[in-house]
């Protein structure tokens, strides 16, 4: 119930790219090829609010689901989920690929959560310096991972920013981090994920992490939601 509970929270139904083929069939079709263009990290955020009819909510929810199937079989989005913003204003996340961020928002023109201004899309252009998994997923089982935002890199010495992206893929090489995206314009620098929802390892490696001390690096840590695997 406490699970079902957050998840109704972030305002999205629980999913991952790979989730958009039906399960009796995931495993025997084929991963899409990608389409060419750059990566972007896309935070799903709150807009207007959505109409009183539920039904009418229902069929958008659905829809919005349609379209990441579409998507993901286009071979253009990887991965999204539903996070737990405290202030509730990023709903969720989503990872694809597009040549240029007009293309992006048009790959959102059937999922009227965003064509109506429910959802709205922050999108970044990042570099991918470790997916989260897209195969091999249990697609039955919705589990709470953490997700992390690093902020404030600016304000590092070139020297520290290069110790902050060592210490980063330690972490990913010894299995603390499960996923980094570095974003390429925006407040937010780092985008990471940890498998489960055990902080104390986390916290304690993000404590170590250049500028932490003196607090000019910020971090934001919060429960985020995919299928079984696609953080590892």
């Amino acid at each position: 119930m406490q699970r079902r509970t957050a998840l109704k929270a972030a305002g999205l139904t629980a999913f991952t790219a790979a989730m958009a083929l039906p399960p009796a069939l995931a495993d025997e079709a084929p991963t899409p090829v990608p389409v060419p263009g750059r990566d972007w990290f896309v935070f799903l955020e709150r807009g207007v609010p959505t109409p009183p009819d539920k039904e009418r909510v229902m069929a958008m929810q659905k829809g919005h689901i349609a379209n990441f199937e579409r998507l993901f079989a286009a071979g253009k989005l990887f991965a999204a989920g539903p996070m737990r913003d405290p202030s509730q204003l990023k709903r969720g996340i989503v990872v694809v690929r597009a040549p240029d961020l007009d293309a992006l928002r048009a790959y959102f023109t059937e999922d009227e959560y965003v064509a109506l201004g429910h959802m709205t899309l922050n999108a970044q252009p990042c570099v991918v310096k470790k997916a989260l998994n897209t195969t091999g997923l249990n697609l039955k089982k919705i589990v709470e991972n953490r997700i992390v935002m690093l902020s404030g890199a600016a304000a590092l010495r070139p020297e520290e920013r290069q110790q902050l992206d060592a210490a980063l893929q330690a972490l990913v090489d010894e299995g603390t981090l499960g996923a980094w995206y570095a974003m390429q314009a925006g407040p937010i620098d780092h985008v990471l994920f940890r498998a489960g929802n055990d902080e104390a390892p986390l916290q304690a490696a993000l404590a170590r992490l250049p500028g932490r001390t003196d607090e000019r690096l910020q971090e934001a840590v919060w429960g985020q939601w995919f299928a079984e695997g696609v953080v590892r």
